[in-house]
């Protein structure tokens, strides 16, 4: 699998997720600046790749590409974590242990980032495999 159809496979699931409207996802390096919503929930897509390794010879030399998928959930300083807490839950049910063609999601974690610049935020990690 390349990376390509790695990234196409991964903003295509963040893209099939209905717990929250589109317009509110920011993705990587779009030709338009995403502003955050005034108020509500919203969610920025990142994919982290990792070392690529040899994992099998059979006829040609087999790679596996591995990385993570980190969601960053953002709700407004001083507004309760309940709706983010349950918008984080929604991205782990929705990309744990999805599977597309050579592509696999892992399990999911949560980490919390804490307040920064006017925003509460959780991190969705997940681990990812391709090849």
């Amino acid at each position: 699998m390349t990376y390509e159809e790695i990234r196409g496979a991964l903003t295509g699931r963040m893209v099939a997720f209905t717990g929250l409207a589109q317009e509110r996802i920011d993705y990587p390096n779009q030709p338009t600046v995403f502003t955050p919503p005034s108020d509500g929930l919203w969610a920025r897509l990142n994919i982290q790749y990792a070392a690529a390794f040899m994992a099998g010879m059979a006829d040609r030399p087999q790679t596996r590409k591995p990385g993570q998928v980190s969601i960053q959930c953002f709700t407004r300083s001083r507004t309760g974590t309940l709706a983010l807490n349950r918008l984080a839950d929604a991205l782990e049910a929705h990309f744990a242990y999805w599977q597309s063609g050579d592509l696999e999601c892992l399990e999911a974690s949560q980490v919390v980032g804490g307040e920064f610049e006017g925003f509460y935020h959780i991190n969705v990690n997940i681990r990812f495999r391709a090849g």
